[in-house]
């Protein structure tokens, strides 16, 4: 074989291979899509929350031993539409600590769904987050209907 024909052959194969990824992905796309439902199935299987104010402490552990925060939520159709946190720290790191977190977790919180939220490192506080959460929980359960 010449130089020519080896080339266009070798153009050609990867042309094939090329086409059969597309069509894999394409059909393993698809395949992902149509299992997942989208329609009342998905909103019955969320749960749902009545309406109203709520308040639970979160419970974590720093480095120093246990330590609280307060967290009050509003919710309407399971969407936080306001939040407080209040520092419950009693050693001077965890109140430092919580209080960059109160002052920077809201823009995270409020507008957003309460089955979708679970807050990660939340300016420089790790741990405080994890309080939030806990009190998420504590809320989530007693909001049920």
């Amino acid at each position: 074989m010449n130089t020519k024909t080896t080339g266009l052959l070798v153009i050609a194969l990867i042309a094939v291979i090329g086409l059969g990824i597309f069509s894999y992905i394409s059909t393993k796309k698809s395949g992902i899509q149509s299992s997942t439902p989208q329609t009342a199935e998905v909103r019955q299987s969320i749960a749902t929350y009545k309406d109203g104010m709520y308040e639970q402490i979160g419970n974590y552990t720093s480095p120093g031993g246990a330590e609280q925060i307060d967290v009050k939520l509003s919710l309407k159709n399971g969407i936080i539409t306001q939040s407080t946190v209040t520092s419950e720290a009693v050693r001077p790191k965890s109140k430092f600590m919580q209080g960059l977190f109160i002052a920077n977790y809201k823009q995270l919180v409020v507008g957003k769904n309460i089955n979708d939220l679970k807050l990660g490192k939340v300016a420089g506080s790790s741990l405080t987050p994890q309080g939030f959460d806990d009190a998420l929980e504590k809320i989530k359960t007693e909001a049920k209907t």
